[in-house]
Order: C-alpha cells, then sequence, then structure tokens
C-alpha cells in the first residue's frame, strides 16, 4: 500500500480505532475515496488526459476492467489508476458504457482525451463497433495506440516449423517434471546433491511477458540434471542427447532472453516518450540483422548459450541449422517492421518534437506553428537548457509561449505507449483477492495499493470525524 500521511496526532485517532472488519473495510473505502477524489480533481483541472485499459479475469472468474488515467499536473505528466470496475459480459458496448458512464459521473470531458492504449482484442479495437471506435467518435482528435508490449510478444511469437517443434518439446519436458509434485521433489533432490545452480525448472504459461526466455534458459542450465533423472522415464530423453536439438535450444534460450531484455526496457517506459520506445526497437531490428551476418560468417559470439555449447561439445553446427537461425531472425525483422513500421513513418515526420532546434521545417505544419518553430529554435537559452530526457518536461515549460507546438507535442507525448500498469494492476489484484477473500470488492483495496498519490488521513479522518470516534 502507498505510503500515507500520518502525523503523531493521526496515529494516535487511528489506535483509537476498533479494528473490527467493518471499521476496517470501512477506513478502506473512506481513504480510497479520497484518494479518487483527488485524483478527479487534478484530472478535471488538466486539459489533456489519456487512457489506458484492459479487462481480465479474478480468482472467482469475474472479469474486471481496469483504466489507468495520465494527465498533467503541477507542470509535469502523472498517471494513476482511474478505476477497477466488474463487467458481465466484455463487450465492446459494455466496456465503453462503463467508461463513458465512469467519465461522466465525475465531470471528466471526452474532448480532453487524447489518447487510447489497448491491447488488439476485437472489442477493444475492431473497425466498426469497438471501444476504441466508440471513444474516437467522442473525441475525434484522439489517438489509438496499441500497446507495444503486446505487439513485441505477437512479434516474438512467430517461429518456423522446426523450432516450434522445439520449443513444445521443452515446455512438455518442462511440464512432465513440474506439474507432478513428486516428481519436482525427486528432481530438486538430485540437483542438491550434484551441487546444481538451480533446484528446479520454471513452469511455462502463455499468459506472462517473460516466461519463454526465461523457461529455455533454466531447461538449458539444468539439462544434464534433466537427462540423468528423465533416463528410462520418457521418450523425452532422445531430445536431450539430440545436438541439432540441443543447438536449436540453445538459439531460442539465447534470442529469447534477447526479446526479454527488450520487453523489459517496454514495462518501464512509461517514464519514457514515444520516440525513446522507437529508438530502442529501432536498435533491435539493425541487431537482428547483425545476428543473422554473425551466424552466416560462423560466428556464434553473439549468442552466447549458443556459442558455449558448441566449444564445449565440438559441435559444427549443420548447414540446416544455420540457415533455420537465419531465416528465423530475418522473420524476426519483417514481424518488427509489420508491426511498428507505420507508426515509426510517421512519426519521423514529427521528429521535430524531440529535437525543436533544427533548421528544416515540417512541410505539414501550419504557417503560425511554423513561426512559432522558428522563434523557439532561435532561442538559445531554451537550447541550452534542452534535455532530450525530459521532453514533456521541456515542452511543458514552453507552453504559454508557444502554444501551437505545445499542443502538437503534447498529443504525441502524452499517450501511453503500453498497457503495463494494467498488466502490474492485475498482478496487484491477484495478491488482493485470493480464494480465502473471493467474496472482496476489489476496487478500493486496488486503489490504495497502486495509487501513487499520498492519502492525506488528516483530511480523511477529519471529514469523516463523527464516523472515527468510538461510541461512548
Amino acid at each position: 500500500m502507498r505510503p500515507m500521511m500520518f502525523g503523531e496526532k493521526e496515529v494516535k485517532e487511528i489506535e483509537r480505532i476498533p479494528l473490527s472488519n467493518n471499521t476496517v473495510a470501512r477506513r478502506i473505502d473512506e481513504m480510497a475515496e479520497w484518494a479518487e477524489d483527488e485524483l478527479i480533481r487534478r484530472v478535471v483541472c488538466s486539459k489533456y488526459y489519456t487512457l489506458q485499459l484492459d479487462e481480465s479475469t479474478d480468482v472467482q472468474g469475474l472479469s474486471q476492467l481496469l483504466v489507468f488515467v495520465r494527465y498533467i499536473w503541477q507542470n509535469d505528466a502523472h498517471e494513476d489508476i482511474l478505476f477497477c470496475k466488474p463487467i458481465s459480459r466484455g463487450t465492446a458496448e459494455e466496456i465503453f458504457n462503463v467508461i463513458d458512464s465512469y467519465i461522466k459521473e465525475k465531470g471528466l470531458q471526452w474532448k480532453n482525451c487524447f489518447g487510447i492504449c489497448t491491447d488488439d482484442a476485437w472489442a477493444m479495437c475492431g473497425k466498426n463497433s469497438s471501444v476504441v471506435t466508440r471513444v474516437l467518435k467522442q473525441s475525434p482528435c484522439a489517438l489509438w495506440t496499441h500497446c507495444s508490449l503486446h505487439r513485441e510478444a505477437l512479434v516474438s511469437k512467430a517461429l518456423p516449423n522446426d523450432f516450434k517443434t522445439v520449443l513444445n518439446t521443452a515446455v512438455k519436458i518442462v511440464n512432465y517434471m513440474k506439474t507432478k509434485p513428486l516428481q519436482a521433489r525427486l528432481f530438486q533432490k538430485q540437483c542438491e546433491e550434484m551441487g546444481s545452480l538451480h533446484t528446479s525448472l520454471l513452469l511455462h504459461t502463455e499468459v506472462r511477458w517473460l516466461s519463454r526466455g526465461k523457461v529455455l534458459t533454466r531447461l538449458v542450465e539444468l539439462r544434464n540434471e534433466v537427462t540423468i533423472y528423465l533416463e528410462g522415464k520418457t521418450e523425452y530423453i532422445e531430445s536431450l542427447l539430440d545436438k541439432e536439438f540441443i543447438l536449436k535450444l540453445t538459439y531460442l534460450a539465447d534470442i529469447f532472453s534477447k526479446l526479454n531484455e527488450l520487453n523489459l526496457y517496454l514495462q518501464g517506459s512509461n517514464e519514457s516518450d514515444i520516440f525513446a520506445v522507437h529508438d530502442r526497437i529501432r536498435a533491435f531490428m539493425k541487431k537482428l540483422m547483425l545476428w543473422r551476418s554473425c551466424i552466416e560468417d560462423g560466428k556464434y559470439d553473439c549468442f552466447e548459450t549458443l556459442e558455449t555449447f558448441i566449444i564445449e561439445n565440438q559441435v559444427q553446427p549443420k548447414t540446416n541449422v544455420l540457415s533455420a537461425i537465419s531465416t528465423h531472425l530475418s522473420l524476426l525483422k519483417n514481424n518488427f517492421d509489420a508491426y511498428f513500421g507505420e507508426e515509426m513513418k510517421k512519426l519521423d515526420s514529427l521528429n521535430w518534437i524531440r529535437n525543436p532546434f533544427q533548421d528544416r521545417l515540417p512541410s505539414s505544419m501550419s504557417t503560425k506553428a511554423s513561426e512559432e518553430l522558428i522563434d523557439l529554435s532561435e532561442d538559445t537559452s531554451l537550447k541550452n537548457s534542452f534535455n532530450r530526457k525530459q521532453l514533456t518536461k521541456f515542452w511543458l515549460s514552453v507552453a504559454g509561449n508557444y502554444p501551437c507546438l505545445f499542443d502538437e507535442a503534447i498529443k504525441v507525448l502524452l499517450p501511453f505507449s503500453t498497457s503495463y500498469l494494467c498488466e502490474a494492476g492485475f498482478s496487484a489484484m491477484i495478491s488482493i483477492k485470493t480464494k480465502y477473500r473471493n467474496k472482496l470488492d476489489v476496487s478500493n483495496s486496488l486503489r490504495l495499493k497502486v495509487t501513487k498519490i499520498e492519502v492525506d488521513a488528516k483530511a480523511v479522518m477529519t471529514k469523516n470525524r463523527k464516523q472515527i470516534h468510538p461510541s461512548h
């Protein structure tokens, strides 16, 4: 839970509260309502806000709609949980109506919404009557962003058939070991006796972002232990004794580890602007072509696990293995182009936002905006103080003098590039709403768990003083 602003006097008052379940629940509700009211006050004051939303099921099997908001407050961009509400059918109409009702109930304006970030589920972004389509009807200037994390995950799923076979076999081996408690315990004991670096494999799941890379890396690290354990138990041992299979497995462990590194950067990209995200993805695409050239030239140092296996076992990879790796690297590059290329080209025409001190004027810019850009680019004091790492703050600082430029820039910089906050929110929900507390209305508890607004306990207690004082 976020830190609260408790003073000594407030602590004494809280100590006087009888800690019944109803009292605790009431205090949680009061603090959550205060945090929500404060957030709404800030968003209303902000001329611009953007949304990030996703839906998932909780431990009770109920669908929960989670929405985060990014807004301007005190000359900086902030983000927080807007709401979490249960939904019954998960249709586009229902999801939009829940959001629309909340927006109107809280006095927010759709015209101030300039962005919405979702995954590519049909209900979210289908062509005709999706949530995004309905939002754009309310706010035509809003931009839809397909979550970069989701796109990167779709890119990484594309595998040639021979690599799919290796991956599926590896997952079956792990499941054989992990889903049977006795097998897992016996394998753990064996690893302890062998002094292994790890004593268990990792279970594969399609839901978690980093699942494949970590699962394969752990299997490679424990492949000798797994081979010994499986001897005489299953036909999977034949794969672990096949050097061509291990070559492909080590390559997959390496490439998925590299994709994981990109994924981790994207998870933290809420603090980065869309230009920085594109820079990182563009660099990864160039590395893919570099790695392909290295493989074709017989240089394997770009893939550490693969190279180690080749050296330790004195293996010379066959042409078909090298060709498969080269093909996969090209496939990844092409998929990144397909999922990010159009967006990158569009943002290239707005490069003045991240470098307003260049000489060339954009051809599509209005005369008024062009005049402002000329004035700004010739302002030496601004140029000297310009910090590329604080792009949003820079444009907020010049909003008064260059309103046309600011208006265009903030619409590009403020939208979310991923739905990671929702993913993190759902993870927090799991820890709050367990199978032992499955009747819990998670909304207020989740808000206090993830909000970035410090709850002013004194203000809450002053507002509810009559209810706070115990009866005599």
